[in-house]
């Protein structure tokens, strides 16, 4: 069976779509509908997430789609199987399946995973927060200690003789910018 470019894409998304699903709880306007638009095989194809998000529709106007075998498999006119995407997918956190529906003419097929794992996740703009916090904090820390080694700097140059002030304070200094940088 062959595994190609159109695949990887419904699986992806079938599959982005199913752990989406599992966490989908929305405050702001729905976003537009992301397409994705391909040749694979010489044959074109378009595929996009339902609006609900509860699935993927796939269309190749001059191709024909049907389930064979444990795959949904896309055609060409001369019945050659460009693409095949697995009715079970397993990843990491869990195994799903795809429930193919095929539309009565073949040019179209909607992919609807079923039982997909539970998986948490994190939301990404806590991440990305959490990141530029710690970051942040890491800044400040480095700051301090950067401070902090200025001044033992200082006093040791001082015990040697005032002159030695202008090696031991840039020293201090970024031994104590290095301590705060890397503290928690």
């Amino acid at each position: 069976m062959h595994f190609s470019k159109f695949s990887a894409i419904a699986v992806l998304a079938a599959g982005a779509v199913g752990l989406a699903a599992t966490n989908t709880a929305q405050a702001a306007p729905a976003a537009a509908v992301p397409i994705v638009q391909g040749v694979d095989n010489g044959l074109a194809f378009t595929a996009s997430p339902l609006v609900d998000g509860s699935g993927l529709t796939v269309s190749a106007p001059d191709g024909r789609f049907s389930v064979v075998g444990g795959a949904v498999t896309l055609t060409d006119a001369g019945g050659r199987v460009v693409a095949a995407v697995p009715t079970r997918i397993i990843t990491g956190a869990g195994d799903f399946d795809l429930v193919a529906g095929i539309s009565a003419d073949g040019r179209s097929a909607t992919l609807t995973p079923t039982a997909a794992p539970a998986v948490v996740t994190a939301n990404m703009a806590e991440f990305v927060d959490a990141a530029a916090d710690t970051e942040a904090r890491k800044m400040h820390n480095a700051g301090i200690g950067a401070l902090i080694g200025a001044g033992i700097g200082a006093v040791l140059g001082f015990f040697l003789g005032g002159v030695g002030a202008l090696v031991t304070v840039p020293i201090g200094a970024g031994i104590g910018a290095l301590i705060g940088y890397s503290t928690p």
